[in-house]
Parts: C-alpha cells; structure tokens; sequence
C-alpha cells in the first residue's frame, strides 16, 4: 500500500498549483451546483489540502478526510489551521466514513479516483453521505497525453514492466467511475475549471515521480535502476535531463447531480467519532 506519510513533507513541493487555480476551482463547483448558500462540503482524499485549502480560507463549511495523517498534519500546518467552528480534519478510511447518512451537500473527489484501486466502494460510500439533490464532484489535471511528462511516464512503464513491477493503471479505474456516476446522475456537468502553461523539463519528471508514493514503496535498488534507466533515455530523446518544454494544462471537473442511496447501519454519526480508525485532527 502506498505509504503517503512519508511523501507528505514533498508532496506540495512537486504537485501543488498554479496560484489562483484552487480558488478557480473553488468558484466554477459552487457556481454550477445546486446546493445550499453555505454548503456542507465532504472532500474525500484532501491530502495536504491543495484544493481544500481554498475552502477553509472562504470560510466554507468544509471538512476534509484522508486515510494518511501525515498529510493531514501538513494541510494543518501549511493553512488548514483556520478550519473554523463548522468544519475540521478527520483522518479516516474513505470506504468506511465515520458520517451519518445525508450529512453533506456535496462530495469531493479532486484527483482520487486516478489512485483507487476499490473505486466503487469509495462512491458507494460517497453516495451514503450525500443528501438526497447533492452533488458528486471529481477534479482531475489534463496534460497533454503527448507532452514530456506523458513520454516519460510511458517509457518509465516499460522499464518497469521489463522490471517484473506490476503496474497501477490510474486513468481506467477514473475512466470507469465517471462512467458509473453518469450511470446514476440525474444531471452533470462537465468543465475546464483552470488553464495554465507548465514548463517541464525531464530531471523534474524525475524527481517528482521518484516522491510518488507508489513509486517510492519499490525496493531502492529498482527505483535506482529504473531511474538510472529512464534519464539514460531522456538525455538520448531531448538532448539534456533539463531541456525545458512549456505545455498546455487545464483542470478538468466533472459534477454530478445524485441521490442518496439507501443507508448502511451501525456507523460512527460525528465527525469526532473516533471508531472505524477515525481521527480527528486538531487545527489550532
């Protein structure tokens, strides 16, 4: 299991967002829902609060969930600290939610559904906690599928695959998902919340992906090799490990308009329940 206590501290270092773009995403989910004027908003995998962040600073009824606490503890330390009187950090199993039924308005799963392995147990949960007329949301970031960090991530599963690693494919377990939800929605919306150009070189690829939590729970000797490996074919492909590419990004939502299905019995009814290995974090 990939251990994201240990990435946490770097996480925001290679993965964080352009400036503006979690308050753009922020926008463009509350202008296109149905819901409340001060929803009660659930966000499933906020790890150390890239997009979370840009609801606790509104003043947002927001509570954000992820099974690591070590990135829960940065989220706190980086600015989820001003979690106010109405939200809080809990540190919980997404497929077992420490919630009563119909608690929240909208769902949030910003870039999880890519890494889940059991997707339909996660929306299976997502859907017991959501009022009846709320909404369901996936974000995910959209890079170019021919662009440097495309090509690299491709050669890289070749190299690993030659390897004997076995391989997490992340965008057919999304793919499925989404299919699911509008399966199931009443309505949804699709959209480009934010765009912005990215300068990436192949050292930066590198780098960030040798802090993946996958990636990182391989033996040291074939993170090495691998590696070894895939610069080797970097500097033969694009001349340097630090050939700069600037390539199109965009943050894609998909929202979905659901209703509650039926309950499950015999769960935690607080956000400070601590059975089922919930853990509230404290934030000030």
């Amino acid at each position: 299991m990939p251990d994201f206590d240990a990435t946490a501290p770097t996480f925001d270092l290679y993965r964080g967002l352009p400036h503006g773009v979690p308050e753009a995403i922020r926008a463009a989910i509350l202008a296109s829902i149905k819901a409340p004027p001060r929803p009660r908003v659930l966000d499933l995998g906020a790890g150390t609060g890239r997009i979370g962040k840009a609801f606790v600073d509104a003043g947002d009824r927001y509570i954000g969930v992820d099974l690591s606490l070590g990135m829960l503890r940065q989220f706190a330390a980086s600015g989820g600290g001003k979690v106010g009187r109405d939200g809080c950090l809990v540190q919980a199993d997404g497929e077992r939610l420490p919630f009563a039924d119909a608690a929240f308005d909208v769902v949030l799963l910003i870039r999880v559904l890519s890494g889940a392995r059991r997707w339909r147990r996660l929306l299976d949960e997502a859907r017991r906690v959501l009022k009846a007329g709320g909404n369901i949301v996936v974000g995910h970031v959209a890079a170019p599928p021919s662009g440097i960090d495309a090509q690299l991530k491709s050669h890289l599963a070749t190299i690993l695959e030659g390897m004997g690693v076995e391989l997490h494919q992340p965008g057919k377990g999304r793919d499925e998902a989404l299919q699911f939800l509008r399966s199931l929605s009443r309505d949804s919306v699709s959209m480009v919340a934010a765009s912005w150009t990215a300068h990436r070189t192949p050292r930066e690829f590198m780098d960030r992906h040798r802090t993946g939590a996958r990636f990182a729970a391989l033996p040291a000797a074939i993170q090495e090799q691998a590696l070894q490996k895939l610069k080797a074919w970097a500097e033969a492909s694009f001349g340097s490990p630090d050939a700069s590419f600037p390539e199109p990004y965009a943050f894609e939502l998909h929202m979905f308009g659901l209703g509650a299905r039926a309950s499950r019995p015999l769960l935690p009814q607080t956000p400070t329940d601590t059975a089922s290995g919930a853990r509230p974090i404290r934030t000030n």
